[in-house]
């Protein structure tokens, strides 16, 4: 259920992401011009940055834990784990850019097999196939790893009566 949770916030988090997915001008240089798609680029890996970054607040609201996992503290607890627990959060990077690659791969082979662009026309609906491969498996599972992983490794904040002296 949790993994289920960590899904929607990514699907959420990263719905800009989506609508300029979905711009065929923006994301495949055969589609239109070579300059909107140079720009469409840069947009991508800004929007999906903000979306790495905003998941544990969004994923705070959708599947609270209290006290250390809420809207309000999920941002708190994730910049604990990356300043105490740096080589597990630096793991938890790699697995979020090691299924992103695995998403962007299968999209490539989607778009071999059925290329969007044929006869210098572009179809839209394969090349919303690919666009959708791209964006369910690359950002949206990649992120869903990330937020389980930094979930799991955020350890509840110690009290401070409890300390020994």
């Amino acid at each position: 259920m949790r993994f289920l949770r960590a899904v929607l916030s990514a699907a959420a988090a990263t719905l800009p992401v989506l609508v300029l997915l979905l711009i065929p001008q923006l994301v495949h240089g055969g589609a239109g011009s070579p300059g909107l798609a140079a720009l469409g680029g840069p947009w991508l890996n800004g929007l999906f940055l903000a979306a790495i970054i905003l998941i544990p607040k969004i994923n705070g609201a959708l599947d609270p834990q209290v006290p250390d996992w809420t809207s309000s503290t999920a941002m708190a607890s994730t910049t604990r784990v990356w300043r105490t627990r740096i080589w597990l959060a630096i793991l938890a990077a790699l697995a979020l850019l090691a299924v992103f690659a695995a998403g962007q791969t299968a999209a490539y082979f989607v778009g071999v097999a059925s290329p969007a662009i044929v006869d210098g026309e572009l179809i839209y609906s394969r090349f919303l196939v690919q666009e959708l491969v791209v964006y369910v498996f690359g950002y949206v599972l990649s992120l869903a790893v990330y937020t389980v992983i930094v979930r799991a490794l955020v350890r509840p904040e110690p009290d401070p009566k409890r300390r020994k002296r």
